[in-house]
């Protein structure tokens, strides 16, 4: 009796580690299914990340940096707001004249020395070789600054991604640059160019800013006011907004906040790209439809 109980008790010992092992199987198979879904989901996730973009933080300086680009600063140089355009702008399609006055704006030009030239004794200015300044009211001096040619090349070459060949550009309404040699030479231009009509007033406030892969996205949104009107972009007079306008007028206090930029004005993307030198260069602007 004692050993056919010790054979049943095998037995089941036998049954039971048949069914731990089954058990075993069943878990295998789930872990395999759970890392698989992992798997996807991580998958799923980077995808989302690469389409969607890394989300940067608007005060960040770089992001600063590449929005003022584009500044509000004083509107009658280098074309204003060009890049806020009805259209898609491509930095290609840009004049080079355009181009190097907006980098000679964003230039340090700390280091430059000062020239007082000699006035022509027939007329009100100064010509050296191809260069022709006008002289300062009431005197018998034309002021230049000169400056070193790679200071303005390394800020063009950081703005737009490429190599600049020497030219000579407006730097405003009444100031002239030439490039000679190595050296800029800057000073009153022999002709003014006056502005007539009213003043217009520039909102834009960013939105986000996103880094994909290489490039930076910066989300924006713009409005032109001009004569209580709004305009879409800042080279038209014809965009307008009346949406805009209408709630514009009606605002006595003519205050301009981020809600009402958000619901009226119209958004702008900007594309950079990340240069040679590791900065981040401009590559395109564009209106985005509501």
């Amino acid at each position: 009796m004692v050993k056919n109980n010790n054979k049943k008790e095998i037995k089941n010992k036998d049954n039971k580690k048949t069914k731990v092992k089954g058990n075993k199987k069943t878990n295998d198979k789930l872990l395999i299914v759970l890392l698989v879904i992992l798997a996807i989901i991580a998958v799923v996730l980077l995808v989302i990340r690469i389409v969607g973009g890394k989300q940067l933080d608007l005060e960040d300086d770089l992001v600063v940096e590449l929005h003022n680009y584009f500044s509000t600063d004083d509107l009658s140089n280098c074309e204003g707001l060009f890049a806020y355009d009805d259209g898609k702008v491509n930095a290609k399609d840009v004049s080079l004249e355009t181009k190097v006055c907006l980098a000679y704006q964003k230039s340090d030009i700390s280091n430059k020395t000062e020239e007082e030239w000699a006035s022509d004794k027939k007329n009100s200015t100064c010509v050296q070789d191809d260069m022709i300044f006008k002289t300062e009211e009431d005197t018998k001096v034309c002021k230049v600054t000169v400056y070193d040619k790679n200071v303005l090349n390394d800020t063009y070459k950081k703005m737009y991604g490429e190599e600049l060949t020497g030219t000579g550009f407006k730097v405003d309404n009444f100031h002239i640059c030439y490039a000679k040699d190595d050296k800029y030479y800057c000073g009153l231009s022999e002709t003014f160019t006056y502005t007539i009509g009213s003043e217009s007033i520039i909102y834009r406030v960013m939105e986000k800013a996103v880094k994909k892969g290489s490039s930076i996205e910066i989300y924006d949104y713009f409005v032109k006011i001009n004569e209580n009107k709004c305009y879409n972009s800042y080279t038209s007079t014809t965009s307008e907004n009346k949406e805009c306008t209408k709630e514009y007028v009606s605002n006595k206090t003519k205050d301009i906040d981020y809600h009402f930029m958000e619901k009226y004005a119209i958004k702008y993307k900007h594309v950079y790209k990340k240069g040679d030198n590791k900065t981040y260069y401009w590559v395109s602007s564009e209106p985005l439809s509501k």
